[in-house]
């Protein structure tokens, strides 16, 4: 971590501590930096923001793979709007531009369809 993020996380904890949270003995499984109870009983990470607190195994597995669709399902919906942008751009439609919006929007319907279960 550079010396610059380096004060901006400490800043960031110390102005978590001033708004009346509390620094927790645990720290964030991706980072390590302590996490901390706000107010209002949730846990955040000066650097991830909002973070579930598991007690067992198979709850650690459930919320790593809900937060694993979710970054699947943003990097889909990205990549839907750099494909539009590029068709946009030339002002013109071929056949293996609608082959990828296919296949993106199949797989951010499998993404979602799966997120539900």
């Amino acid at each position: 971590m550079s010396e610059g993020n380096r004060k901006e996380v400490i800043k960031k904890m110390s102005d978590l501590l001033r708004s009346g949270a509390i620094m927790l003995d645990q720290s964030c499984p991706l980072c390590r930096t302590p996490l901390f109870k706000l107010k209002s009983g949730e846990v955040v990470c000066p650097i991830h923001g909002t973070v579930k607190v598991v007690k067992s195994e198979s709850e650690a597995v459930s919320v790593t793979t809900s937060a694993v669709l979710d970054e699947l399902e943003k990097f889909i919906a990205y990549r839907i709007y750099q494909v539009l942008a590029k068709i946009k751009a030339v002002d013109e439609v071929n056949i293996e531009d609608i082959e990828v919006l296919n296949k993106l929007l199949d797989s951010l319907e499998r993404t979602r369809r799966i997120k539900k279960l």
